[in-house]
């Protein structure tokens, strides 16, 4: 089982879920989450113009999805394809990462089936 991260603006989220549905994912948690990465954050302007400010952190969302290992290209896939036909800059990243075990508390269920 993979878990798969995509972190985004939040224009972009909406487009995201109706992709991630196309392709057969169910459950899907998504975050507000505040960060900053390699570049500098953009200084933003008061109310009239005259003042600027440098946030700490940008405000993104944050998309995840645990999923089989034969549907984690498929996921890439549609996320990369959805972000490119949206007339906006693309932003934010994916990441994968692996999950040893999953267990359903409901039902004891282990593995892929507990999903």
């Amino acid at each position: 089982m993979k878990r798969v991260e995509i972190h985004t603006k939040y224009e972009f989220v909406r487009p995201i879920l109706d992709a991630l549905s196309a392709v057969g994912v169910g459950g899907v948690t998504v975050l507000q989450v505040r960060g900053r990465g390699k570049n500098a954050v953009p200084a933003v302007r008061g109310l009239r113009g005259t003042a600027k400010f440098v946030v700490d952190f940008n405000t993104r969302d944050l998309i995840y999805t645990i999923v089989d290992d034969s549907q984690t290209d498929a996921v890439i896939n549609a996320v990369v394809d959805t972000v490119k036909n949206q007339d906006m800059e693309a932003f934010g990243k994916i990441f994968i990462t692996n999950i040893e075990e999953a267990v359903d508390l409901t039902n004891g269920e282990r593995g892929i089936k507990a999903l």
